[in-house]
């Protein structure tokens, strides 16, 4: 028992040095530029293993470091069953993680992250080192340094079409009961009160057999006209949502019930309302393994922890006494453009998944850096909405920024949902003006942005 008890207070020490900047070896604590953090990020089970993912984050305080190795401390049975920006080498309960060699050297005021999915016992950091280590020869765990920035090496999603199992949230991604990771493909509405006519089974089928798509989004705003918030008629609305809900669940497809802010703003304006609106919504269909919940579309002007995250709260509250499982969507700051801004901040909930919008034409390579980084950080980002043109919904279509969009969407295994269905004149919408279709769309019949996200929904990628 006593040396248990040392044990553990030991491992409590170190862990406090290594935040204090000191690092742990061979002749004491000595003093270190860097500072380092080993956070557990996500955790799941599949019903018979449990896993976890784990961060490690590199900050270079005084000085720049040129290579670093971080050891890891089971007490117990762990398997390191995915890796990225690392190596990882096991010597019984001992993991040694060495960085890739895109990430060895970091500059002063600079930062690198890494990051491990592990099953079994929990994993504690004993200590870290910086300068040169010994690399993971043989045997380890070995993630190649990736094409292109440190992204971690492609995720093998399933498109599942005409099938609804149960989803939740695993590390960064969705995943089935058995942990395969899904990516949802798929399409948005309009505004409900403006083009309700194509919420039917006719529509979905079309874009279920056709487009490949599984996923459709019901658009209700808030606060424009007809909103629910603002005049709307909230009966007529909740029956169109109905509607919608059992389409998809016939059709095999998932639904996101889409609370629409946009000129509201601040998510907090209509919080009672919307606390009414999911509480109701997720006692009629919690019997349903195909509802996901999207709580907030684009909050503006509104903090993530001091605004968004105490509304996503009481909202998530009220959908947890009726729907304990259920996905949600959590609206970031700046339009849902700000999703890197939940890392470390994340809702105590293990099945919220964060919104990130785009509109490729005005959002390009900084933004796409905004994604990886808030990934990278284990936050599971979910592309809720997205356009080809500009932010406005029209301009031109940039395809070219449109397929790096999806290729980094593909490669990272990101769900992704195409703004939107209607023959709105304007860029943004994936009909032609002039079709007076409710279903069973030719090319002909689609506008350029529905032609390239028809093949974007059907093979992930833009590239012929």
């Amino acid at each position: 028992m006593i040396r248990q008890i040392t044990a553990a207070l030991l491992s409590a020490v170190l862990s406090c040095v290594n935040l204090l900047g000191l690092t742990v070896g061979g002749g004491g604590a000595v003093a270190s530029p860097a500072r380092g953090s080993w956070t557990a990020v996500s955790r799941w089970s599949d019903g018979a293993e449990d896993f976890v993912q784990y961060e490690w984050k590199l900050e270079a305080v005084s000085a720049g470091v040129d290579g670093w190795t971080l050891e890891l401390r089971s007490q117990g049975e762990t398997e390191v069953t995915q890796c990225w920006n690392c190596a990882v080498e096991r010597d019984g309960g001992r993991f040694l993680v060495t960085p890739a060699d895109y990430n060895a050297a970091v500059g002063a005021g600079e930062s690198v992250t890494a990051g491990l999915i592990a099953k079994g016992a929990p994993l504690e950091m004993a200590w870290f080192r910086t300068g040169p280590g010994q690399g993971a020869p043989g045997g380890g765990v070995q993630t190649p340094a990736p094409p292109a920035g440190s992204d971690p090496p492609p995720v093998e999603a399933a498109v599942p079409v005409g099938e609804v199992r149960p989803l939740r949230v695993a590390g960064t991604h969705l995943a089935d009961p058995e942990g395969n990771i899904v990516q949802l493909r798929g399409v948005s509405s309009h505004g409900l009160a403006w083009f309700p006519d194509y919420v039917s089974e006719e529509a979905m089928r079309t874009l279920r057999d056709d487009w490949g798509a599984n996923v459709f989004r019901l658009a209700m705003y808030t606060a424009e006209y007809g909103g629910y918030c603002s005049g709307g008629d909230r009966e007529a609305l909740k029956a169109l949502v109905d509607k919608g809900v059992r389409a998809a669940d016939a059709l095999g497809m998932y639904v996101i019930i889409d609370w629409h802010i946009l000129q509201d703003g601040d998510p907090t304006t209509h919080q009672s309302e919307a606390v009414d609106f999911f509480g109701e919504m997720s006692a009629r269909y919690a019997g349903f393994d195909n509802v996901l919940y999207e709580i907030c579309n684009e909050p503006q002007n509104s903090p993530w922890s001091s605004v968004i995250k105490p509304y996503a709260q009481a909202v998530l509250a009220a959908i947890r006494q009726n729907d304990p499982d259920a996905v949600v969507i959590v609206g970031t700051n700046t339009w849902s453009q700000d999703v890197e801004e939940v890392a470390g901040d994340r809702l105590d909930d293990p099945n919220v998944v964060y919104a990130f919008h785009f509109y490729a034409a005005t959002h390009k390579d900084s933004y796409r850096q905004k994604v990886a980084r808030a990934l990278d950080a284990g936050v599971p980002v979910f592309v809720s909405e997205c356009g080809l043109c500009d932010a406005s919904g029209g301009g031109g279509v940039d395809a070219a920024s449109a397929a790096a969009w999806f290729d980094l969407l593909d490669r990272r295994g990101v769900s992704f949902v195409a703004w939107s269905l209607c023959n709105k004149n304007e860029t943004a919408s994936l009909l032609r003006p002039d079709c007076a279709k409710l279903s069973g769309w030719t090319e002909a019949d689609l506008s350029e942005s529905g032609k390239l996200f028809r093949r974007a929904i059907s093979q992930g990628t833009l590239t012929p």
